[in-house]
């Protein structure tokens, strides 16, 4: 159209393969018509196999036709297309490329999908990935692990941040399809912050790779507002900045003298310990404080954000326990068959033991789960975490309302003598509010 504009077109006819190669609009058609008749220029249809003139008013009528009817078939093959990618997701079927973790099958002669299953090799990365942030990993800490493990990317090289993050996002390792015609068609795996008001999340044909609840879990972690992404230094010490000076109430920082660790006062310098010894007796009051049977019922009470959605759970658990009681009394008295009843109840069931779960997952700070799990030695869990996730639970813990706020002194009230010779144990405080676990 340039050329035609400019006559720099330098050519007496247009060719083109068929008519809807002049354009899928009829306006761009028309356009294209009237500037070929301007410029003398004839338009030859190599299917039709003829040449039309468009200042001939009965060519130009073809022509006209011709544009639309392309329009229309355009619109019926796009028409067709939404609607077969409304019935797959639908029917719960994948779209776009295969997700890092996943692998498709097809039929051996036809080609045809089968079915979409996760990769033997790649699941437990994706897997492993949404564990660790749930831990409270970083996605650098995770980055540099895989990359010194030699975990690479499909397309090779190491997996970045950015990526990583993008696995994180996708519902697809859920088990969910995603279904957004009002973000240019469909959206396969596209994450439910970015979705349309169109759009449906839908089970996929396919199993999760991780539970929609860990699912959730990590999204909300991703996407908090108040989540840093970028900081000055990186944490190595556990009770940096999260410590307190007794005597100005500032935090104590690390700091390194004669090859010793130490922990000062950030401020004023107005107090200085050992931070091995205080890292020791902190370490030891924070396992025996997780290592406690109650520990579910005194974080819950901690957790006072989230009491809402507790309180939702809380009432579908019971709305399930009754339902399950209620089957129970009709099998009993004969108005419900053993066969219906073996259908219902694991149903029930399910719904019930994943309500559960949301509950104890809502009852715990991400970076306590994998520390508190039943069964497991807490004190194990603690010695293969990385300090990120020690100093998060560090900061749960040394907190008012639970353990308390580590404070060191001076040195302990009533007593002379330099502080920095006495035993750590006996220049600190643990102070708690009035209503805090004991």
């Amino acid at each position: 159209m340039a050329d035609l504009d400019s006559g720099r077109f330098g050519a007496s006819v247009l060719i083109i393969w068929e008519s809807s190669r002049g354009s899928r609009r009829a306006g761009e058609w028309c356009d294209l018509i009237d500037i070929c008749a301007e410029r003398g220029v004839a338009i030859h249809v190599t299917t039709h196999g003829r040449t039309y003139d468009p200042t001939n008013g009965r060519d130009r009528r073809t022509l006209q036709e011709d544009a639309v009817d392309s329009e229309y078939e355009s619109s019926k093959v796009s028409l067709r297309a939404k609607r077969a990618a409304a019935a797959n997701a639908a029917d719960g079927k994948p779209h776009g490329p295969v997700a890092y973790g996943y692998r498709r099958t097809y039929d051996g002669h036809t080609r045809r999908y089968i079915g979409q299953e996760p990769h033997p090799d790649e699941a437990p990365v994706v897997a492993e990935l949404f564990d660790r942030v749930i831990k409270g990993h970083s996605l650098r800490s995770i980055t540099a692990d895989l990359a010194e493990r030699g975990i690479q990317k499909r397309s090779g090289g190491p997996f970045s941040g950015a990526h990583l993050r993008s696995l994180l996002l996708n519902p697809t390792y859920a088990g969910l399809r995603v279904h957004d015609p009002g973000r240019n068609g469909v959206r396969g795996t596209q994450r439910p912050a970015a979705l349309s008001t169109d759009a449906r999340i839908v089970p996929g044909a396919w199993p999760g790779i991780v539970s929609e609840a860990d699912y959730y879990a990590v999204q909300r972690i991703l996407t908090n507002p108040t989540r840093r992404t970028t900081r000055p230094g990186r944490g190595v010490h556990l009770l940096s900045m999260i410590a307190r000076c007794a005597e100005c109430d500032s935090r104590l920082a690390a700091t390194n003298r004669a090859r010793r660790r130490e922990y000062q006062c950030h401020e004023r310098g107005c107090v200085r310990v050992d931070a091995d010894e205080l890292d020791s007796i902190a370490e030891k009051a924070m396992l025996k404080w997780l290592a406690r049977a109650d520990i579910h019922e005194a974080l819950a009470a901690g957790n006072d954000d989230q009491n809402a959605e507790i309180e939702n759970v809380r009432a579908e658990i019971a709305s399930l326990r009754t339902r399950l009681d209620e089957l129970a009394d009709a099998v009993a008295d004969g108005s419900v068959s053993l066969t219906l009843a073996a259908r219902t109840e694991p149903q029930l069931l399910e719904r019930l033991r994943a309500a559960e779960a949301r509950e104890r997952e809502l009852q715990t700070p991400s970076a306590l789960r994998g520390l508190i799990t039943p069964g497991k030695n807490v004190a194990a869990a603690w010695g293969k975490s990385p300090m990120s996730t020690r100093r998060a639970v560090a900061r749960i813990l040394l907190a008012p309302d639970l353990l308390g706020t580590l404070v060191a002194h001076r040195r302990p009230e009533g007593r002379r003598g330099g502080g920095a010779t006495m035993p750590v144990v006996e220049r600190i405080d643990w102070l708690r509010s009035t209503d805090a676990a004991k």
